[in-house]
């Protein structure tokens, strides 16, 4: 299976840049590993300002996506550029971009060096939030196919985080801001897709940029584009994530979410690995030289870049008699098909190409 969307290269972000207008003030920031540009974007003159960062994990685009959809909005908003000044990373690594990794060009995730600063990105990330002093972090991020809001058979197509500012999960006033905003976001997505919102355990690492601001009192959101049914290009969550964006620069410019609680925030059910791409039911697989008969067997797929498009890549994830997983698809084999064996071998790669011959 190919998809081509989820694929947004550095030379993509090059060609938006060159659409945009004088309103846009487009600056190099640095460079990456391997020299790649990395550039800020600058827009509005309101008086909060607002840091935005994407894809510091190159593989996750979904939120890029959206954000380009967000700058011309921006553009074209009077009430945005009066109230407000961004400060946009629209692709903090580069490196990763270009090779659909999540790490940059010497295989260190940059959401992991926030106190090192080893890596040229980092350092990036870091001198912009000291010279331009940001009101609010938005921090955002795409999340594998693998949760569930909750326990519950829903996937998570979205997600948020308020990260944490030290061990004990204290709740400042800026973090407690940051609740409240998400609290209001999550409000408004019910009525979209209810049930599908999740929240990321709030376990303080000190190493992630978004632990970090939060810790130097700036209200952070972490904001995660996740899966829905077969929407493998993300479509559908890019728009929920444009729509989220909104919506919190709505709530900032008339401040209402401030008088909410923090319970609101926390009734939103905590991400579960719970899902599976692909459960294969009545299949006949070898593991370890045993053969398991009439068993259901667990697909997850691997994203995988070849010739600048993103492929699907089935591989073995676990069998059992009955998988306490939920899966975005289901396929029950027919008693031709189910003596078909599968070798399982967790993580390798499996033909399902037979399915689609049928």
């Amino acid at each position: 299976m190919v998809l081509t969307t989820r694929y947004f290269p550095p030379h993509k972000l090059l060609l938006f840049l060159n659409e945009l207008s004088g309103k846009t003030e487009v600056n190099l920031l640095g460079k990456s590993v391997k020299n790649s540009p990395i550039y800020g974007l600058k827009i509005g003159s309101g008086i909060k300002k607002i840091l935005i960062w994407s894809q510091m994990h190159g593989n996750e685009t979904t939120c890029t996506r959206a954000l380009c959809q967000l700058i011309k909005l921006i553009e074209q908003s009077e009430s945005y550029l009066k109230n407000f000044c961004f400060f946009i990373i629209p692709q903090l690594n580069p490196d990763g971009a270009k090779v659909y990794s999540r790490f940059n060009a010497n295989q260190i995730d940059i959401n992991r060096d926030a106190l090192k600063l080893s890596q040229p990105e980092s350092k990036v990330l870091n001198k912009i939030f000291a010279e331009f002093k940001p009101d609010y972090c938005f921090n955002m991020h795409d999340q594998r196919s693998v949760f569930s809001a909750g326990d519950s058979e829903k996937a998570a197509v979205i997600s948020f985080l308020s990260p944490a500012m030290d061990d004990a999960k204290t709740i400042s006033d800026s973090r407690k801001e940051s609740m409240l905003l998400i609290a209001d976001i999550n409000k408004m997505l019910q009525k979209k897709i209810p049930g599908q919102v999740g929240r990321y355990n709030d376990r303080y690492n000190a190493n992630c940029f978004g632990d970090y601001f939060s810790k130097k009192g700036v209200p952070t959101i972490l904001f995660e584009a996740g899966h829905s049914k077969n929407d493998y290009s993300r479509s559908f969550s890019k728009d929920l994530i444009l729509l989220s964006l909104k919506t919190a620069l709505s709530l900032i410019i008339n401040k209402k979410f401030l008088n909410g609680s923090t319970k609101d925030y926390f009734q939103i059910p905590e991400n579960r690995e719970k899902y599976v791409d692909l459960i294969i039911k009545n299949a006949t697989v070898v593991d370890k030289n045993t053969v398991y008969y009439d068993r259901q067997l667990a697909v997850q797929y691997n994203e995988v870049l070849n010739k600048k498009s993103i492929f699907l890549q089935p591989t073995f994830h676990s069998h059992r008699k009955n998988l306490n997983l939920y899966s975005h698809s289901t396929i029950s084999l027919s008693k031709q098909l189910s003596s078909k064996k599968f070798v399982f071998k967790k993580n390798e790669i499996i033909d399902i190409s037979f399915f689609s011959n049928k």
